[in-house]
């Protein structure tokens, strides 16, 4: 059969033959090489990724023990009462003064119990400043600073402006089911 065929014929067969040969052996093992090839680079990525991730265990775990220590030892009430103390003798030492006294505000959720407070202290932006500071380092993880406003009301009696601080804090605790 392949005897009365031209050497042109036999050529573009061989050819044609080969280009199938190519398609299928794409098909069957090349294009799945390739695929396997891209997967093991990514998941060799995400295994760094995971080895480096678990270098940073120990600080997290810390992280969580400090946070866990400062929410389960103090109630939300002896928050409010130390945050209280703490601005006021800081106001007392810095000449600043505190004119509004946080008033319980407080939400009950499922399984969370949300308390906020709100502090208003009068003095100067430098003074105010280094309060603010210490609140954010010393409450660091039982009382976190969401919201801080500085404002100014000018006395119409001294004729003097005041610079105001509003600092609102929110401690939350878990409560047991």
């Amino acid at each position: 059969m392949f005897d009365k065929l031209t050497y042109s014929k036999k050529i573009t067969l061989l050819m044609g033959g080969f280009l199938l040969f190519i398609v299928i052996a794409w098909q069957l093992v090349f294009a799945k090489t390739i695929r396997l090839y891209k997967d093991t680079e990514i998941k060799k990525e995400k295994l760094t990724w995971l080895k480096e991730k678990e270098k940073e265990i120990p600080a997290i775990q810390s992280q969580m023990n400090l946070l866990n220590k400062a929410y389960r030892t103090s109630d939300s009430s002896s928050i409010r009462d130390q945050l209280n103390a703490f601005i006021s003798d800081f106001s007392e030492n810095n000449h600043c003064w505190v004119t509004e006294i946080p008033e319980k505000n407080s939400y009950h959720g499922s399984q969370l119990d949300v308390q906020t407070n709100q502090f208003v202290i009068k003095g100067s932006f430098h003074e105010l400043l280094k309060l603010l500071n210490a609140v954010e380092t010393n409450f660091n993880y039982s009382a976190k600073v969401v919201s801080v406003k500085f404002y100014s009301l000018k006395d119409l009696q001294s004729k003097k402006t005041n610079l105001f601080l509003k600092i609102i804090t929110q401690s939350f605790r878990q409560e047991n089911p």
